[in-house]
């Protein structure tokens, strides 16, 4: 957590002044159109207009599409903005429908760019991206785009019901665009109209899902049995419970005019596939080679419902090599109405780069696939999707290469689950990794001032109403009394040594020594994000630190902020002054000045999504043209070329026996070695899913922040806020002192920890110390004798009733819970 940089947010929903609905009738006859407004018809910022439409019932089973061109009325061809909502019925029109089928007709999802390098027609907030132009014409010669920019068939057959209907579109623009765009944003349309065309269109409804209240049973198996046949080409087809999937990959090579592409038996010609299937893993290696690299396939099935894949490159050139790196797999039965990308499940999405959590998951109507990466680099830089129109998973990699000579192990699996719970996955990656050990808490933040300030009897009782144990410091470093003496300040890397945060430091110290005496063994951890700085000369002082843009230019410095520092992002490495300066300086002030416990370290991966870092190369991220399969520049991920520095500082925390507590999980798997609690924020906005980042480390999120921004908050926001974490498998990390005084009463977060998670799902936490559950169903520690307390909590999260339980003679005990109640077993 941190004081957020100032950020223009150019999706912000706005006010909108409502025009009273327009009434107009639906023809049932395909090919007959109703036109909705005049040409250069105009919708303002701020605005919205709506229309009732009625359909007759013997319209019901045909097609019908919204179809429309817009611009955003603008001197030149400058881009474009997601900034056009559009509802039926109450409904968001996205590119999907909750079943996965595509609304939008005359053109793909998404369209080619520079950074990043592809822009999505709909974000999966919930607007359309509507291009800048003057006129309807000027974008047929504009780069990245063509005629078909301003246009949109939107199938809406699914939305629509006998008798009266209402569209509405939204102009969701603010004022801060319309100020950088100099534009007053106005939405442009023509030929905007509604078409019957023949049925049935996309069908209506939801996909089937588990009901998340089912009753739970642990220690459940969560993996399936499958089969695998393996052809020469390396193709394989794999089956469990009923389905089959054909599972392929290609790899690129530069050719002689244009790139080229090579399996494990020869080059890849479109769809053409060679060899027969032969049943089981293969005993050898299968051996794909090009002149410039060889990749050796290996595999691993020792661990149930899993097959592992490991590929290993060898460049075998003198210069720098890039290869493209695709896996597809290809469902034979069915389409697929739900795909889960890292956690998230939304229709919406087609794509994402989510190397905290690296897979992507199909459920079936028995069991379920999942795709996973494992390694380092394809962690980082893999992307998930999946193709609607040809029913295609992948994982690519468009920016692996290799430096002269160098070898690399690429790591991926395929999981079979026995039920479409995706936390049969979870759990079994879980597994694999090696990521159930112990966390422990309560956690929430502390301002010295406040600390300082609150009475010792107010402050006991908060920490130990809430079982706090560690107390970490907020960030970037404020020091209030500078502030008001007139000296705007924010602190950010080694300026917190210096003698400006002097008095700060001793502040912190002594909230450091009142928490240490009401509440004995607590914890205290210093605030640090080591990817910014902040201060008078940063630029000069740390030239070989800062991160750089394509351009020559830094990724993100700013001069004037309204914290008076200039700000700057940064890459530390074990060879740059950042880095060194960091690790000479800040585990001595923590612990040898200060006196605190250990670290806590904001922001611990940056992921990348595409973000390269062009003055840092870490020797396996290239820019690799797309036509030619040719190296255009060696680059860097900020998590890899950083990766050394940060074991450094780690280690030189925790040798000392100090305590380390990051937020963001980790994007590596040699991160994901290194075991202690790392967690992440939530709820906000326009950052969708961050609550499932959790799933494959620590689950502990953080108080969410569109609660702790929620003006008036409440005690009651945030006991819904910890039973929202704990659906979704999660524990609780409490917010800030300016919130202590809400708290009246312990609550389910209370009872959370220590605990050392065994098995995740929603609803249900089970540990090696304790339990905490939702929902009723089968609970206990299978196979083994124990005896514990049980805790009932009614909805409000009081303790209703405390009780002696204990295991049957297989290990099991019943909980039957009523709505809204939770309960939490103790082991004694």
């Amino acid at each position: 957590m941190k004081q957020r940089l100032p950020l223009i947010l150019s999706l912000a929903m706005c006010v909108a002044s409502r025009v009273a609905p327009e009434s107009l009738s639906l023809s049932d006859s395909p090919g007959s159109s109703l036109s909705l407004a005049p040409d250069d018809f105009r919708l303002e910022m701020g605005k919205q207009y709506a229309w009732i439409v009625s359909v007759p019932a013997t319209a019901i089973g045909k097609q019908v599409v919204l179809s429309f061109r817009a611009r955003i009325d603008n001197p030149g061809a400058i881009g474009s903005t997601n900034m056009l909502r559009i509802q039926m019925n109450g409904a968001t029109v996205g590119l999907r429908t909750p079943r996965r089928q595509l609304r939008l007709l005359n053109k793909p999802g998404k369209f080619a760019w520079t950074k990043p390098p592809f822009l999505t027609w709909f974000l999966t907030q919930g607007e359309w991206r509507i291009p800048y132009a003057p006129n309807f014409k000027i974008l047929k010669t504009t780069p990245h785009y063509d005629a078909e920019s301003y246009h949109f068939e939107m199938d809406i057959s699914d939305l629509r019901k006998p008798g009266e209907n209402e569209l509405l579109m939204v102009h969701t623009g603010n004022k801060d665009i319309a100020r950088n765009a100099r534009s007053d944003l106005a939405l442009v349309f023509r030929d905007l109209r509604l078409e019957t065309r023949p049925g049935p269109g996309v069908l209506p409804g939801q996909p089937e899902k588990l009901d998340r209240n089912r009753p739970f049973a642990v220690g459940e198996r969560r993996s399936a049995a499958y089969r695998v046949a393996v052809a020469p080409d390396g193709r394989m087809l794999l089956q469990t419970q009923g389905n089959e999937y054909e599972i392929s990959s290609r790899f690129s090579c530069p050719g002689a005019e244009a790139i080229e592409w090579r399996n494990f038996a020869a080059v890849v010609a479109g769809e053409e596939s060679s060899g027969e299937y032969r049943a089981g893993v293969p005993g050898k290696p299968l051996v794909a080679k090009s002149r410039q690299w060889k990749a050796v396939r290996t595999f691993d099935s020792s661990s149930p419902g899993r097959l592992l894949i490991s590929d290993t490159f060898t460049n075998l050139t003198d210069k720098p090599i890039g290869i493209l790196v695709l896996h597809a797999v290809r469902p034979q039965r069915g389409r697929c109405e739900r795909v889960v990308f890292g956690g998230r499940e939304d229709p919406n999405l087609e794509e994402l780069n989510r190397p905290t959590t690296p897979y992507l998951f199909l459920p079936r109507e028995k069991g379920g696939l999942g795709l996973v990466a494992y390694d380092d680099v394809l962690r980082l830089h893999g992307y998930f999707s999946y193709d609607d129109r040809e029913q295609v998973a992948s994982l690519r990699d468009d920016w692996f290469g290799l430096e002269p000579g160098r070898t690399y192990t690429m790591t991926w699996a395929l999981y079979a689950t026995a039920t479409p719970n995706v936390f049969d996955l979870v759990n079994l990656i879980r597994r694999d990794w090696g990521t159930n050990f112990r966390i422990d808490g309560g956690i929430n933040f502390l301002e010295p001032d406040a600390i300082l300030a609150d009475n010792d009897e107010n402050l006991r009782r908060h920490l130990e109403l809430l079982n706090i144990n560690i107390s970490m410091s907020q960030g970037g470093w404020v020091d209030r009394k500078l502030q008001l003496a007139g000296t705007p300040n924010v602190g950010h890397g080694p300026v917190v040594t210096g003698d400006i945060y002097a008095d700060y430091r001793k502040r912190l110290q002594q909230a450091i020594e009142k928490l240490r005496r009401l509440r004995p063994g607590i914890r205290c951890l210093i605030y640090l994000d080591t990817w910014l700085v902040s201060g008078g000369g940063i630029r000069e002082r740390y030239a070989d630190s800062i991160w750089m843009g394509a351009n020559g230019q830094p990724r993100h410095y700013v001069t004037n902020t309204e914290f008076g520092f200039p700000i700057a992002v940064c890459c530390p490495a074990l060879n740059n002054s950042l880095g060194k300066e960091i690790l000479a300086k800040i585990p001595t002030m923590v612990l040898d000045e200060m006196g605190a416990d250990g670290l806590y370290w904001d922001e611990m991966a940056y992921g990348f999504d595409s973000r390269a870092d062009f003055a840092h190369p870490d020797g396996h991220t290239f820019i690799i043209n797309a036509d030619t399969g040719q190296i255009e520049k060696s680059v860097g991920v900020g998590d890899l070329s950083s990766l050394p520095f940060k074991l450094e500082l780690l280690n030189a925390f925790r040798k000392r026996g100090a305590t380390v507590v990051a937020n963001v999980p980790p994007t590596t798997m040699t991160e994901q070695r290194e075991q202690f609690t790392r967690f992440s924020e939530t709820s906000i906005p326009h950052h969708p899913g961050l609550i499932h980042k959790t799933q494959l480390y620590t689950p502990v999120s953080y108080a969410g922040y569109s609660v702790y921004h929620t003006p008036g908050v409440t005690e009651k926001d945030f006991l819904e806020d910890i039973r929202d974490k704990l659906w979704n498998a999660n524990l609780y990390l409490f917010s800030a002192p300016m919130f202590y005084h809400l708290f009246t009463h312990e609550n389910l977060a209370t009872y959370q920890y220590p605990i050392t998670p065994i098995e995740l799902d929603e609803g249900v936490i089970i540990g090696r110390e304790r339990l905490l559950t939702l929902r009723s169903g089968k609970f206990g520690w299978p196979g083994e004798k124990w005896r514990g307390e049980l805790l009932l909590f009614d909805a409000e999260q009081r303790v209703t009733e405390r009780k002696p339980t204990r295991g049957d003679k297989n290990g099991y005990v019943a909980l039957q819970l009523q709505q809204a109640q939770a309960a939490v077993i103790v082991r004694r």
